[in-house]
C-alpha cells in the first residue's frame, strides 16, 4: 500500500516536526489489524537534510498505533521479497525509502510498457 507519509524531519536528530501524515493512516491500518501489510512510502529527496530511510517512520508508527510495524532496509530487491514472503497473518511491514531506491528516478518519465517491465512493478504486484 502506497502511503504518504512525508513529513518535515529536523535536519541533524530526524524527530518529526509535524507527524499529522503518519496519524492520518492509522484508521486504515487499524482496519487493515488482521492482514498481512506491505507500506511503501517516501522521505524527500536525495541530497535534501530531510533525506533518509523509513525506519523512524516505522518506529513512530509502531508507537503510534501500538504495534509493530517492521522496518525493511530495501525496496524491492531481495531483502524486501524475503521479508514480504515471509510475513505471517497481522504483520505490518514498511519497506525504505521508495525514493533512494536506484530505478526510481529513471521511472519518472517512464511509459507504461518500461513501468509493466520495471522491477518494483514486476516485484511488487
Amino acid at each position: 500500500m502506497r502511503v504518504d507519509i512525508n513529513s518535515p524531519l529536523h535536519p541533524e536528530t530526524k524527530v518529526f516536526l509535524d507527524d499529522s501524515r503518519l496519524r492520518a493512516i492509522l484508521p486504515t491500518l487499524r482496519r487493515l489489524a488482521d492482514a498481512k501489510v506491505v507500506l511503501l512510502a517516501h522521505q524527500s529527496r536525495p541530497g535534501k537534510a530531510d533525506f533518509t530511510d523509513m525506519s523512524y517512520h516505522a518506529d513512530l508508527l509502531s508507537r503510534l498505533l501500538g504495534r509493530e510495524i517492521t522496518f525493511v532496509p530495501d525496496v524491492c530487491e531481495e531483502v524486501a521479497m524475503d521479508a514480504i514472503r515471509s510475513m505471517e497473518q497481522g504483520q505490518m511491514i514498511l519497506l525504505d525509502n521508495v525514493r533512494g531506491w536506484s530505478e526510481e528516478n529513471d521511472l519518472k518519465k517512464a511509459g507504461i510498457d518500461e513501468l509493466h517491465e520495471s522491477t518494483i512493478v514486476k516485484n511488487l504486484s
